[in-house]
C-alpha cells in the first residue's frame, strides 16, 4: 500500500515537474519593436575644411541610459516601454549620426571616431540630456536635448571653444512609440542643423 502510494506520489509530482516545465512553451513569446536615430544631411554647402575633427563617445544623463523609450506621465514622472526600444544605445546612435552629419557639413577635412589613430585638430564631445515623450495640453512631443562640447585638441590644456545646448519640442501625431521614433528623429535634424551653423561660425566657416 505505502510503495502504491509513494508511486502515485512521484508520478504526480513527474507530471505536475512536466507541466511547469511545458507551461512556458505555450506562452507567446515577448515581441518587441526596435526604432533607430537616423538622419542624413544633404550635400555638404562647403568645399572641405583643412582640419580633422574626432567624435568621441557621448555620455547620457540618468534616466536615458538604457535602450528603452521613455514617456513623461507627469511632471518629474517617467516610465519606460519594454516593448519599444532603440535598435542601439541613444547617445550612442546621437554620436554615430552627429558625425555623419559633420562629415558632410564640409567644415572638416574628415570626421572620425574618438578611437581613431587619426591626429586631431579638433574633439567634439557630448551629453544626450534628454529624449523622450511628453504629452501637455492635448499635443504630444517628442522631446530631445543634447549637449555639445567642442574642444581644441592643439591648445594647451585642451581648452574649450564652443560649449552649447540645444532642445527640440517636436509635435506628433499621437503618443506611440512609432510617432516618438520619429519625432526624435526629427527634433535630431533640427538639433544638428543649428550646431553646424555654431560650428562654422565658431570656425570662422559661416
Amino acid at each position: 500500500m505505502i510503495v502504491r502510494l509513494l508511486r502515485s506520489i512521484a508520478l504526480l509530482a513527474a507530471a505536475a515537474g512536466l507541466a511547469a516545465c511545458a507551461s512556458p512553451l505555450d506562452k507567446p513569446p515577448v515581441e518587441q519593436r526596435f526604432y533607430t536615430l537616423d538622419v542624413e544631411r544633404p550635400a555638404p554647402a562647403r568645399s572641405g575644411g583643412a582640419d580633422v575633427l574626432a567624435v568621441r563617445r557621448f555620455r547620457a544623463s540618468p534616466g536615458y541610459e538604457g535602450r528603452e523609450l521613455v514617456f513623461a506621465t507627469n511632471p518629474g514622472a517617467y516610465r519606460t516601454d519594454f516593448y519599444n526600444v532603440f535598435f542601439a544605445a541613444p547617445a550612442g546612435m546621437v554620436a554615430s549620426e552627429t558625425r555623419e552629419w559633420l562629415g558632410r557639413s564640409g567644415l572638416f577635412r574628415s570626421v572620425v571616431a574618438g578611437t581613431s589613430q587619426a591626429d586631431p585638430r579638433w574633439i567634439l564631445e557630448g551629453n544626450l540630456v534628454s529624449a523622450h515623450g511628453e504629452a501637455e495640453g492635448g499635443a504630444n512631443r517628442a522631446v530631445l536635448e543634447t549637449q555639445f562640447l567642442l574642444l581644441d585638441a592643439r591648445a594647451a590644456d585642451v581648452p574649450v571653444v564652443l560649449d552649447r545646448t540645444y532642445r527640440e519640442a517636436v509635435l506628433v501625431a499621437d503618443g506611440s512609440a512609432g510617432a516618438l521614433a520619429a519625432g526624435l528623429n526629427g527634433a535630431l535634424a533640427a538639433i544638428l542643423r543649428r550646431f553646424e551653423a555654431d560650428l562654422a561660425a565658431t570656425l570662422g566657416r559661416s
